[in-house]
């Protein structure tokens, strides 16, 4: 290839790439002609570039002397940037932004050569480059300058302008729901709600309307589970008023929960509680957004599987669907809409929908675990207190089989000498005159002899495994003719007996004898402390799967701090009590599979109560 060639090809390279080009340059003569265009020309004066070429440059820019005369203003010279004003084709004025670059150049003219100019169609004539440098400087005399013209739509610059500051105030807003959301210790429904009130705020991104519609595993749905927005424009306005009223920035705001707010969420919250789409429904717009972890918009036209569905949830034809996805699978979506405004849903909208969406996801994400963890610790707690009291109840249990053993060899001792010492007494009683001074020691050691033989007695009670032998009873005649064994005695003390049973002809598998017993030692004890003019009335009643049975007095009652070791062994109110009488009592209450009680009465007195468990009905073959 010689050097011709060379020259031609390199030509056609640098014309190809300049036309080419997206940024709108121009090229034009001393004489202010158009040469050579871009692309991005063309887009820019609404025109093909090659309408442009030929064509002065003035006519294009108003007004046009501010192009004319480039080189002699020396502008070219000093690559100065000139804000200008061109006409677009349709008549608009377009402010521009324009950069001249000058270059001396050998002035385009026609060739004589047809070969020349047919095989160079951007008109471009170089010249061999002198090996000599002098007559490089001698060629330079022949060149003249010209322009190249880089020019920038400025509206396109304001306006990416815009959307940078827009880009840095949303970053600085996601700054601040990522402080509410993760440093603010929120509640997970607290999370919820404040993320729909940053979809909705003003200070947020200023949704009319979100919905929040989370993973049911047990459903195996998509469910709808919380909503924010106005039902209405009035509403809307009245609300708008009142946010814009108030102090404060968006992190105040999510997590302070306004009054007004939570008053106007009731017509969404009644769409969202229908809202729901089946896991399986992989199809389904929300399903689908959900799997494919991108927020998308969905626009009037715009028909999916599950669009006209959510349409008719929401009234409104647009809306935008971000999903709620972490690392461990998803957790839901957020659709929003601007149903009351009818304002557009923009590509900024939709790009920090999505990166709020994922703030969300992850917050909603730790506070599940937090509370996982949170109620994992608190099983663990329970199961440790849990062995704690069962290594109690163990430990107590093996003393108290060494102190039964213990006790029933002592018992067992005791008995015989108390036997002959209580008989040699009694006989001492009956052969001693009344007027013998030591008949009344005589006497106190047959009573003293007595208290010791009952102890024993209760004691071995205590000691001896209950008795199997039950039977089926109506649990109120064996109450009635329990108790009223002590009216004589009542009368006497000038104590008032009465009874309210209302468990009619209801009948229960027990041991009669030691029913009896535990009534006995509940009303011998309100006996015992009530005055002259005491009252005691015994109650049934029937309760789910059981009858209630109460002694109730109105007596002095007990300690507050007693009510806990009432039952317990050897604790007793009474100077001369053993502590085994409500203990025996609650053993055999349990033994029955019942529950015993005591409590003090509001209005003075005491009321010990046991529950025993209805029959069980046979099962039917």
């Amino acid at each position: 290839m010689d050097h011709s060639e060379y020259l031609r090809r390199r030509a056609d390279l640098i014309a190809t790439g300049f036309e080419e080009n997206d940024s709108p340059m121009i090229a034009i003569d001393p004489a202010g002609t158009i040469l050579l265009t871009s692309d991005g020309a063309g887009v820019l004066f609404g025109c093909a570039r090659s309408d442009l070429v030929d064509n002065p440059l003035s006519q294009y820019f108003v007004p046009p002397s501010s192009v004319e005369n480039c080189q002699q203003g020396g502008f070219c010279q000093a690559g100065q940037i000139r804000q200008l004003e061109l006409r677009h084709s349709q008549g608009d004025i377009i402010p521009v932004e324009v950069h001249c670059f000058g270059f001396a150049a050998e002035p385009i003219k026609e060739m004589a050569d047809p070969e020349v100019s047919t095989e160079n169609p951007a008109g471009v004539v170089e010249s061999p480059v002198p090996a000599d440098p002098d007559a490089v400087a001698a060629d330079e005399t022949d060149r003249t300058r010209h322009c190249i013209l880089h020019l920038a739509d400025t509206r396109r610059r304001e306006h990416d302008d815009e959307l940078r500051a827009v880009r840095l105030a949303k970053l600085s807003l996601l700054n601040q729901v990522s402080e509410a959301l993760y440093g603010a210790h929120l509640t997970l429904d607290q999370i919820l709600q404040a993320v729909l009130i940053c979809m909705t705020a003003g200070q947020g991104l200023r949704f009319n309307r979100a919905f929040l519609l989370l993973v049911d595993e047990q459903k195996m749905a998509l469910q709808g589970e919380i909503a924010i927005g106005p039902s209405n424009a009035d509403e809307a306005t009245q609300i708008w008023r009142d946010l814009a009223g108030q102090p404060g920035d968006l992190f105040e705001m999510m997590t302070s929960y306004d009054r007004s707010i939570k008053q106007t969420d009731v017509a969404v919250n009644e769409i969202v509680r229908h809202m729901s789409v089946p896991l399986v429904d992989d199809e389904n717009i929300l399903i689908r957004t959900m799997h494919d972890r991108k927020a998308i918009r969905v626009e009037q036209d715009v028909r999916r599987p599950g669009t006209e569905t959510i349409r008719h949830w929401l009234g409104c034809s647009c809306f935008a669907v971000a999903p709620l996805t972490t690392r461990r699978g998803p957790l839901g979506v957020i659709v929003a809409d601007n149903a009351i405004s009818g304002s557009d849903i923009t590509d900024l909208d939709l790009e920090f929908l999505q990166m709020f969406a994922n703030q969300s996801a992850g917050a909603i994400e730790n506070s599940r675990l937090y509370h996982e963890l949170e109620k994992r610790l608190l099983d663990l707690r329970k199961a440790h207190q849990k062995q704690k009291e069962d290594q109690e109840t163990l430990l107590r249990m093996e003393r108290l089989s060494v102190m039964g053993e213990t006790s029933a060899i002592v018992a067992h001792e005791l008995r015989n000498p108390l036997v002959a010492i209580g008989g040699f007494a009694r006989t001492l009683v009956r052969g001693l005159g009344e007027e013998d001074p030591n008949r009344e020691f005589a006497k106190i050691i047959t009573d003293e002899v007595g208290r010791m033989e009952r102890i024993i007695h209760d004691l071995l009670d205590f000691i001896r495994p209950p008795k199997l032998l039950r039977k089926d009873v109506i649990l109120d005649q064996l109450v009635h003719a329990t108790v009223s064994r002590y009216g004589t005695e009542m009368d006497a003390k000038e104590i008032l007996l009465s009874f309210n049973l209302q468990s009619g002809e209801t009948v229960v598998n027990c041991h009669p004898g030691e029913i009896q017993q535990v009534l006995q030692n509940y009303v011998m004890n309100a006996m015992q402390v009530l005055p002259a003019g005491g009252t005691i009335e015994v109650r049934s009643r029937l309760l789910e799967g059981g009858v209630k049975v109460e002694v109730l007095d109105n007596g002095p009652g007990f300690a507050e701090n007693e009510s806990d070791k009432l039952f317990s062994p050897f604790f007793s109110t009474k100077p001369t009590g053993s502590g085994l009488g409500l203990t025996i009592c609650a053993q055999i209450i349990k033994a029955h599979g019942g529950v015993p009680g005591a409590e003090n009465r509001e209005r003075g007195g005491a009321k010990f109560s046991f529950i025993l468990p209805l029959p069980k009905e046979p099962a039917v073959p």
